[in-house]
């Protein structure tokens, strides 16, 4: 009797799941898979784990997991083989540093951003990205709604880790954004958040080191990670008040500025001291060697620092995914910085070696795109890319793709379940036509996107967004 309750407990439990994402026509409009039971067959296979590729390997879906993983599976009764001898496969990526705005297109003298509700969930789904943290919100609730709406199945999109907006004391410049102006501000900050449904703290440049103790104090007790781009406190002493996170790789590490007043953010004297300490410099070995003692992941966002000079227009393609007058802005951008960014290529150049170099002393590097600053960078096209320029950093292609798989649900506590190309998982997964295991630029050649075990057309879903980047 024991056993047929628990039978028909999973059974409820399975239809429940599937009544939770019956897909709209808008989104149907984008599958070419359906939720079934499905052998691909023939594929070569990066897994996720950091391993060797491995050939002629088949993958069985059944509903939303994978089942099994191996050379030359029995087709089981009821699935549908598929031959897909000449294409290769990896999991779904896990992004950590994305968003769902950009730079206004308008000529503001101030920053500025617009949500990109429409084209943004498309768009990181298009590029294989699965699941993503978005790194700091300037509409919440929208972040919020939309992750809800894709859960639903009403829009397409990529599953959300959705952080709160960026925490900070006056002087940011960004006007969507508020301020604290103490540490108990702090807290309660982190306290509305969480009960809006958030679910990662964001800190930003000019918070003080009372604050980032008060906020750490808050989200951890409501078990939420805390992330942070910051400049004002040092990354060593984030990491010893326990920051889980720190974005942008090294580039925003304040530790090296001489006579750095405490609390005190100068992102001149920052950028002065990242360009001329030594690449080998015992001080930043050091800090490494702190920052994995303490387990603090460090998110590597190169290609926003990627230079201008004989590279594309937006790194990955995509010029075409923007509209018309936020294209014509970042091609004049471009064009105005060729032969121009030497000192570009100086910081570009370290921060790939001081990344690398925190990945093999042990640290847990993760990745992300920041589809911010001056419109280069556009979700999807973004994420293939930084893919590229891992390996372009010396990684091999295997670590590349684990650094966008399995670290980002490591850090999100997700790696039972996402992450790598196991039996038991989650079937998000990409199938490329080329072989990745040989040339990482395959990933521009991705055609199928199975999220949940439903596959998705890519090329679609960025046809769908294309000349909507800069307005929706």
């Amino acid at each position: 009797m024991r056993r047929l309750f628990s039978t028909v407990l999973a059974i409820c439990a399975f239809f429940s799941a599937l009544a939770q994402e019956q897909l709209t026509d808008q989104t149907k409009a984008f599958v070419t898979h359906e939720r079934g039971n499905y052998l691909l067959q023939n594929l070569t296979l990066v897994d996720g784990t950091g391993g060797a590729a491995k050939a002629n390997q088949d993958i069985l879906i059944v509903g939303d997991k994978i089942e099994k993983v191996g050379p030359d599976l029995p087709v089981p009764k009821g699935a549908t083989a598929i031959n897909m001898e000449g294409k290769s496969a990896m999991p779904g990526m896990v992004m950590l540093h994305e968003h769902l705005f950009y730079p206004k297109t308008t000529p503001d003298a101030n920053y500025g951003v617009d949500q990109m509700s429409y084209s943004f969930p498309r768009l990181y789904l298009a590029g294989g990205v699965t699941s993503i943290r978005t790194a700091g919100s300037i509409m919440p609730q929208a972040d919020l709604n939309i992750k809800k709406a894709i859960g639903r199945g009403e829009v397409p999109g990529p599953k959300m880790d959705v952080t709160s907006p960026h925490i900070d004391r006056e002087g940011v410049g960004i006007f969507e954004l508020g301020a604290i102006d103490s540490p108990e501000g702090a807290a309660r900050a982190v306290n509305h958040y969480a009960d809006m449904g958030i679910t990662s703290i964001k800190v930003y440049n000019f918070i003080t080191r009372e604050d980032l103790k008060a906020i750490v104090a808050a989200a951890h007790a409501r078990n939420m990670k805390v992330t942070g781009h910051i400049c004002s406190i040092t990354y060593r002493e984030a990491a010893d008040i326990g920051i889980d996170n720190l974005e942008h790789g090294f580039f925003s590490c304040s530790d090296f500025v001489k006579g750095k007043q405490v609390d005190i953010c100068d992102p001149f004297e920052m950028r002065k001291a990242l360009l001329t300490i030594p690449v080998d410099s015992k001080e930043v070995t050091d800090l490494i060697t702190h920052l994995v003692s303490k387990k603090v992941a460090l998110t590597s966002t190169i290609n926003v620092f990627e230079p201008y000079t004989g590279r594309e227009v937006v790194p990955g393609g995509g010029i075409d995914a923007l509209f018309p007058n936020a294209k014509e802005k970042v091609y004049k951008r471009w064009a105005s910085k060729q032969g121009k960014d030497s000192l570009d290529y100086l910081a570009f150049n370290k921060a790939k070696v001081w990344e690398k170099a925190f990945y093999d002393a042990g640290g847990l590097l993760v990745a992300g795109t920041d589809p911010t600053y001056d419109g280069r960078i556009v979700a999807g096209y973004a994420n293939r890319r930084l893919l590229e320029l891992f390996v372009e950093m010396g990684f091999s292609i295997p670590e590349a793709i684990k650094i966008c798989t399995l670290h980002g649900a490591t850090y999100l506590e997700q790696a039972s379940s996402i992450g790598t190309l196991e039996a038991g998982k989650i079937a998000d997964l990409l199938i490329m036509d080329n072989d990745i295991s040989k040339d990482i630029s395959a990933i521009r050649s991705l055609n199928i996107v199975f999220k949940n075990g439903i596959g998705y057309d890519s090329k679609k879903l960025f046809k769908a967004a294309e000349g909507y980047v800069g307005i929706r």
